[in-house]
């Protein structure tokens, strides 16, 4: 069990380490992003209430929230800003085995499935339009490749050989 998501920083002589969110139960399958200003940004899984979280720095003080709790959810997170800041997240759902993404939009988080067969271990990027590419494992332990059209998520096997897929990395 985790006992608090940290956070650590160099402040060019030292290491500060500070507690993002101090509930019980969090802080597996973390992603971090620095926005523009430096911020952190970081997805992570709440084992405790099984929930997909978030945690920003702003003005001086974490800000948490959760993102999903519909289900056992928020494994394996991969977290990327868009080009005003606004996270997105990638993410495994394991009771229904599928791969999710939420994106966050006028003020709100915005959740869906993106492939319904898989086993975990996402790895997002965005394109220079914004558009979302996930690298990730399906439940035959193939590596797969998701990408959103601007209309439509699209998928495909990029090796559907014996145990691939684990800890997948997109650049």
């Amino acid at each position: 069990t985790h006992d608090a998501l940290k956070y650590a920083r160099w402040t060019g002589s030292v290491w500060v380490s500070e507690t993002a969110d101090g509930a019980r139960g969090v802080g597996a399958y973390t992603s971090l992003a620095l926005d523009a200003d430096g911020n952190a940004h970081i997805s992570y899984f709440d084992s405790a209430n099984k929930d997909l979280r978030y945690a920003r720095w702003l003005t001086n003080t974490w800000v948490t929230q959760t993102v999903d709790s519909s289900g056992d959810t928020g494994y394996y997170t991969s977290l990327a800003l868009d080009a005003n800041g606004d996270p997105r997240i990638s993410y495994y759902e394991t009771v229904a085995r599928r791969l999710k993404y939420a994106r966050w939009s006028a003020g709100n988080w915005i959740t869906e499935t993106v492939d319904g067969n898989v086993g975990g271990y996402t790895s997002l990027k965005l394109d220079g339009a914004g558009n979302p590419h996930i690298a990730y494992q399906n439940r035959y332990f193939d590596l797969m490749y998701a990408r959103w059209t601007g209309a439509a998520w699209v998928t495909r096997t990029v090796d559907g050989g014996a145990y691939v897929g684990y800890y997948a990395s997109l650049a």
